[in-house]
C-alpha cells in the first residue's frame, strides 16, 4: 500500500508527557505480567550476552525482538484483549528476522562509532580505571578535556542509529516494513517530531532515574516495561493512520 504523505504524522510537543501517561495507564492494566515478563526476557538477553565470543551479538540480535514482543503486549491491552505470554513471543513467533536485522544495524553501528571513538584516544576501559583511581581534580579535568572530543562525536554518531532504529521494531511487526524502509521511515518520524521525542526522553529519563532511587533495582520493573508502553503510544499516535488490520502484509510488501 502506498504511504500517505501526510505519515508520520507531526504531532504537538505536548504529546510527548501524554505518552508516558498512556504508558503508564496501560501498565497498570496487568502490572504483575508485564513486569515478570520484563525480568524474564531481559534476563534472557543479558544471558545471553554473556556467551563468550558472539554474546555480544546475540543480545543486540535478541534485543528488537523483546521490543516488538512488548509492543504486541501493548497493542493487546490497547485493545482491551486479555494479555498472555505467547504476546511477548510475538518477535519470535512473526517477523524475527526483519528484526534481527535491525540488531545487526544497531550491532554495526556501535562497532563503527566505537572504533571512531577509540581511534580519537578514547578508550573506556581505560577511562574507568583512571577515574577510579584519579585524587588530583585537576588532573581529572585534564583526563575529561582529553576524552571529551571523542566522546562528543561518539554522541553525535549514536544520535542517529538511535533515531533510525527508534520505532523500527513497531514498524516492522505492525506495519510489514521492509528493515532498511523501517529505519528510514523511523528516522523521518524522529526529526518530524523532535519536540515531543525530547520531551517523552526527558519525562522518561525522570522515571528511570525514581526507579534507580529503589533498592535491588526494583523499580526497573516498573519503569522498563512504562518506557515500552510510552515507546507504543508515541507510535500510535504518528503511526496510527497505517492500518494493520485489513491486509495482512506480504513478503514482499515495503509497508502494509
Amino acid at each position: 500500500m502506498p504511504v500517505p504523505q501526510d505519515i508520520p504524522r507531526k504531532v504537538a510537543a505536548g504529546e510527548g508527557w501524554q505518552w508516558v501517561r498512556s504508558g503508564f495507564r496501560l501498565y497498570r492494566r496487568n502490572p504483575l505480567l508485564l513486569s515478570a515478563a520484563f525480568a524474564m526476557l531481559f534476563g534472557v538477553v543479558m544471558a545471553l550476552g554473556l556467551v563468550p565470543v558472539v554474546g555480544g551479538a546475540l543480545s543486540d540480535f535478541a534485543a528488537p525482538l523483546m521490543v516488538a514482543g512488548f509492543m504486541a503486549a501493548f497493542r493487546a491491552l490497547d485493545e482491551g484483549r486479555d494479555l498472555e505470554l505467547p504476546h511477548f513471543l510475538a518477535g519470535v513467533r512473526g517477523p524475527a528476522i526483519p528484526l534481527m536485522t535491525i540488531g545487526a544495524v544497531q550491532l554495526l553501528g556501535a562497532l563503527a562509532i566505537g572504533t571512531v571513538m577509540e581511534n580519537m584516544g578514547f578508550d573506556a576501559e581505560t577511562f574507568v580505571a583512571a577515574a577510579r583511581t584519579q585524587q588530583d581534580p585537576a588532573a581529572m579535568q585534564a583526563l575529561l578535556n582529553q576524552v571529551a572530543p571523542a566522546v562528543l562525536t561518539g554522541l553525535l554518531l549514536f544520535t542517529p542509529l538511535m533515531m533510525a532504529t527508534w520505532f523500527a521494531p513497531a514498524l516492522i511487526l505492525f506495519g510489514g516494513a521492509r528493515p532498511m524502509t523501517a529505519l528510514g521511515v523511523s528516522m523521518k518520524a524522529v526529526l518530524r517530531n523532535w519536540a515531543a521525542l525530547l520531551v517523552n526522553g526527558l519525562a522518561l529519563a525522570l522515571v528511570l532515574l525514581l526507579a534507580a532511587l529503589v533498592p535491588l533495582m526494583l523499580g526497573l520493573l516498573v519503569a522498563m516495561p512504562v518506557l515500552f508502553g510510552s515507546l507504543y503510544a508515541s507510535y500510535q499516535a504518528i503511526f496510527a493512520v497505517w492500518s494493520d488490520e485489513a491486509t495482512p502484509p506480504q513478503a514482499g510488501d515495503n509497508l502494509a
